[in-house]
């Protein structure tokens, strides 16, 4: 029998078993590969700003020479020469600034779902994650390094709905010394998840308490719209049913209400631009529609085996190629 046909036979919790393990296995390889490509991109990056630097400098004394010297056809050339590559290098680096902007984002986005992939899948009878009472001392099991506070107080209006959202991060003491407090007042109520998420619970006031490692891992579009900023591009979030996709309004000043209504980019992946980074599948297609909503033309995709990133990048540049050609 295949292998895809024995794990089919695999008693229920075994083949979860097995999913997780092959899960967490994927997602190993993914953060090495996103690792050793961010680190790439960050290297390129930083040669050719060092060479925008060096042909900076190269033509202010070139330029001081002809302003000192007596007319010289050489220097002349040599300034034109150094103008030149100037422009070829300052676009290699805003390609490789989107290439390493997409690349942080996806290599983030790994560290957060391998994150997930390690924790236990705990639940109880009705599928929703169990959340244990944490009794005294409560501020041991702050055990992460950095966690993300969510607070949420009571309408005193209606006293049924949640206002005031307040985020920030808290490091690992003051953390402890929150639950603490908190946990010396009355009617106070606090609770861990198989996650490490904590939650202090009182009749007027909730606080969640996250590790950032566990923060929900980016999208690929959000490794998309990174590309896109290098290049001064804004990118909206657009749905339709299941489908998914970037918007990309021709010019930049556009806002999302009014992008529909002008010549704008749909970007997606197999219909989608909302799924884990890790689960980007084919190549971005980048279509171009007119103020009426009718498709004009299709840029040309990355090249085959591309990696997210680099989808990114190259979907980035030739957008703004494109609008530059329009104006």
């Amino acid at each position: 029998m295949s292998t895809p046909g024995n794990f089919a036979h695999l008693p229920t919790a075994l083949r979860r078993q097995t999913q997780r393990m092959l899960n967490r296995t994927r997602l190993a390889e993914f953060v090495m590969n996103t690792s050793e490509e961010r680190t790439a991109a960050r290297k390129v990056a930083h040669r050719l700003l060092q060479e925008i630097q060096a042909n900076r400098a190269e033509q202010n004394k070139v330029n001081s020479r002809i302003l000192l010297y007596p007319p010289s056809p050489d220097l002349n050339a040599r300034y034109a020469q150094l103008s030149d590559d100037r422009t070829k290098l300052v676009r290699e680096h805003r390609y490789a600034s989107a290439h390493q902007a997409a690349a942080d984002v996806v290599h983030e986005s790994a560290v957060f779902e391998r994150a997930w992939a390690d924790r236990p899948e705990l639940r109880g009878p009705d599928g929703r994650m169990l959340a244990s009472v944490v009794y005294q001392p409560v501020g041991r099991v702050a055990s992460a390094a950095v966690y993300r506070a969510t607070v949420l107080h009571l309408n005193p209006r209606d006293g049924r709905h949640w206002q005031g959202v307040h985020y920030t991060t808290v490091k690992r003491s003051t953390a402890r010394s929150l639950l603490e407090a908190w946990a010396g007042q009355e009617q106070a109520y606090v609770l861990r998840d198989p996650h490490g998420r904590l939650y202090v619970a009182t009749p007027t006031v909730r606080l969640e308490l996250t590790p950032t490692d566990i923060e929900r891992p980016h999208t690929e579009g959000d490794a998309l719209r990174a590309a896109l900023t290098a290049y001064d591009l804004p990118a909206y979030d657009d749905t339709d049913g299941p489908a998914s996709w970037l918007c990309v309004p021709l010019e930049p000043f556009i806002s999302h209400e009014e992008t529909h209504e002008s010549p704008h980019f749909r970007i997606s992946s197999q219909k989608h631009a909302d799924r884990p980074a890790s689960r980007h599948g084919e190549r971005w297609t980048a279509a171009f529609y007119d103020e009426n909503g009718w498709h004009v033309t299709t840029l040309d995709a990355s090249p085959e085996g591309s990696t997210l990133a680099e989808d990114c990048a190259h979907v980035a540049c030739a957008i703004a190629t494109f609008a530059s050609t329009r104006h």
